[in-house]
């Protein structure tokens, strides 16, 4: 018995270490940057194709620009090579043995034989393992890679079964997951195991409980062959709990949760690539999703499509402007997509309409894109910082959102305002805060009535609510905001104006909108203060063009005034303060702009500035106290160090 407890005392010992190593990845305060990667050479083909010097190669020249952790992706229909021997007849749809090839080999008596894996696919990926090793890399296992880029990666067995629900589907997914993972944990290159790419579309998902149930048993199944490393599930920021995939979900059963926010798609078009709208996109999702969710968040894929976005020197512009905004939201990790372009391939998808191509930060062969000069000074910087980490800045305020759109078109407003969001679902038990702000409160806003009645009651006792109004029916709204509709037209305009409830004085009307109609009201309720906006503000701005180069973020800042220790004239030089302790404080401006920003900062008296930091000083000039006039180029930033005196 007690050389029982020995050994166990060791696996533990030994597991806890590979779990230390593999937060690494994860820690608070600095941004690991990395790739998605695929062969330069050969994309979705590089494991038939497999070139272990050109994967040395590729490594090679992302080890040397900053590049850390790429995510890899065992092409799911090249390992796994199974194919479905079918009756005939009344049994046409039975399966009566499953081998492996187009040949319809046998399957081999040995582990990965047994699990239809072909043994030498998982040899080349030992070999990556061993390569990523040699130049430090750490690697983010896609396990399922059953689809990319618009085409399914399934094996031929699986096809046209349902991979979410099919018994022999599962049965196999199982097989595979065990035997790849068991096979391959020895490898210390790896630091997470995924369920797969963008799994929640490897097929038709009927419902959420079909949905949660298959994210149950592959996260298992992977735990119980390598307890030792993190699990990553499906992506996205999915807040309400009508979807198939909520990220409430995703969170209970992952490690870690990540996005894969592309700008290309929806609103964040509206605007020139390089102004706030899309400086804030990727790190809106990002922040809310780990505020949301309760577990780290990373960015685990995003990339531009230069032909409809920008040029090549936008992107390198947007990259410095999106790894500072990243680092001032501590969002832990960027993966690029991707880390290659693919071009010249005529394999599918690569030659059919939909992809594009050009994605890659390097070219095919390895020259590198102006891009890469971003990712590369930034990732020096983060190594000679002249501190451990960056303490993660204290939130303001809690947003209670259920729509990501309105999550980034609220973050952008706080942050012009001075102030860091923290953001909740309606739907969850309602956080301590001092002011809450509900944007485009639509309908009953996803509020229960036990959540309306939780808010009610922290705003009676003191609290202050902001809330944007989008056809409300909050109950009591005469009651709590003070306000009733006069009036609603045709296009869903409503006109709010006060009431009187019970002898309740009605809302105070601080503004009027242009056509003099009260805008923003402001009411009395128990011990607290309700601010209720007459149209839904945050929906506006993020659906028209160029909503937020006009002042509406005052409207935030009258709600909540921040006093934050620097500040300047300019509403897209955004800042966040980073405290060591209470009389040494890291203040990071971004200037979420393509003009630069030159001008007298205004430090709050009792604070002396003391030094500076960016990709081009050196961590010698946090010591040297420059000028209160600075200098930030155009989507990039600046770290200032303050100290009272």
């Amino acid at each position: 018995m007690k050389r029982f407890f020995i050994i166990l005392t060791n696996v533990l010992l030994l597991f806890s270490s590979l779990n230390a190593e593999g937060d690494e990845l994860f820690n608070s305060g600095k941004i690991v940057l990395g790739a998605n990667y695929w062969a330069s050479h050969a994309a979705t083909d590089m494991w038939i194709k497999w070139d272990a010097q050109q994967v040395d190669k590729d490594f090679k020249v992302l080890s040397e620009n900053g590049f850390t952790v790429l995510r890899v992706f065992p092409n799911w229909r090249d390992f796994q090579p199974i194919v479905a021997c079918q009756l005939n007849g009344d049994d046409w749809d039975k399966v009566n043995d499953t081998r492996m090839f187009l040949s319809e080999q046998p399957l081999p008596d040995t582990p990965c034989g047994r699990a239809g894996v072909d043994e030498i696919m998982v040899e080349h990926f030992e070999e990556l393992c061993d390569i990523a090793q040699k130049y430090g890399i750490r690697l983010i296992v896609s396990l399922l890679t059953g689809q990319m880029t618009f085409r399914s990666l399934l094996p031929p067995a699986l096809a046209h079964l349902d991979p979410y629900s099919d018994p022999y589907a599962l049965k196999w997914e199982a097989r595979y997951l065990e035997c790849m993972v068991t096979r391959l944990k020895s490898k210390p290159a790896i630091i997470a195991w995924e369920s797969g790419n963008e799994t929640r579309i490897l097929g038709k998902c009927k419902n959420k409980e079909q949905a949660e149930f298959w994210q149950r048993y592959i996260h298992n199944i992977i735990r119980l062959a390598d307890p030792s490393r993190p699990v990553i599930g499906v992506d996205g920021l999915n807040i309400s709990e009508d979807t198939n995939w909520p990220s409430s979900v995703n969170a209970l059963l992952s490690d870690y949760v990540t996005t894969h926010p592309y700008g290309m798609w929806g609103d964040v078009y509206l605007d020139d690539f390089l102004e706030i709208r899309s400086g804030y996109f990727v790190t809106a999702q990002t922040a809310a999703l780990e505020d949301i969710a309760g577990k780290p968040a990373f960015v685990e894929e995003h990339g531009a499509r230069r032909q409809e976005q920008t040029n090549q020197a936008g992107v390198q512009a947007y990259m410095k402007n999106l790894l500072w905004n990243l680092w001032s939201a501590d969002c832990k990790a960027m993966l690029w997509w991707c880390a290659f372009d693919q071009t010249g391939l005529t394999q599918a998808p690569y030659n059919w309409r939909q992809p594009c191509v050009e994605l890659g930060i390097f070219h095919r062969d390895r020259s590198e894109y102006p891009a890469v000069k971003s990712i590369r000074d930034f990732a020096k910087m983060q190594q000679d910082l002249p501190f451990k980490k960056l303490n993660q800045a204290e939130s303001d305020a809690v947003f209670l959102v259920s729509d990501a759109d309105i999550a980034h078109s609220s973050y952008i407003l706080a942050r012009q305002a001075g102030f860091i969001p923290e953001f909740q679902s309606p739907e969850q038990p309602i956080k301590d805060a001092q002011v809450y702000f509900i944007p485009d409160a639509k309908g009953r806003a996803y509020f229960t009535i036990e959540r309306w009645e939780e808010l009610k009651c922290k705003i009676r006792n003191g609290a202050t609510l902001y809330l944007s109004w989008d056809d409300t029916f909050l109950d009591e709204m005469e009651i709590v905001g003070g306000v009733q509709v006069a009036y609603r037209n045709g296009n869903g305009n409503s006109t709010l104006e006060p009431c009187t409830i019970n002898g309740q004085k009605g809302a105070e009307i601080i503004s009027f909108r242009s056509d003099g109609r009260p805008e923003l009201f402001k009411n009395k309720y128990g011990n607290g203060t309700v601010y209720v906006l007459s149209h839904p503000m945050e929906k506006e701005l993020i659906k028209g063009v160029g909503g937020f180069d006009g002042d509406s973020y005052k409207i935030y800042s009258r709600v909540l005034p921040k006093e934050t220790i620097v500040s300047t004239a300019d509403k897209n030089v955004c800042v966040s303060e980073h405290y060591f302790n209470a009389d040494d404080c890291a203040v990071m401006l971004v200037n979420n702009s393509p003009k630069a920003f030159s001008g007298k900062i205004n430090i709050l008296p009792g604070w002396q500035l003391a030094g500076c930091l960016n990709e081009e000083s050196g961590k010698e000039a946090w010591n040297q106290a420059p000028k209160n006039k600075i200098s930030i180029p155009a989507n990039s930033g600046i770290l200032l160090h303050l100290s009272r005196r």
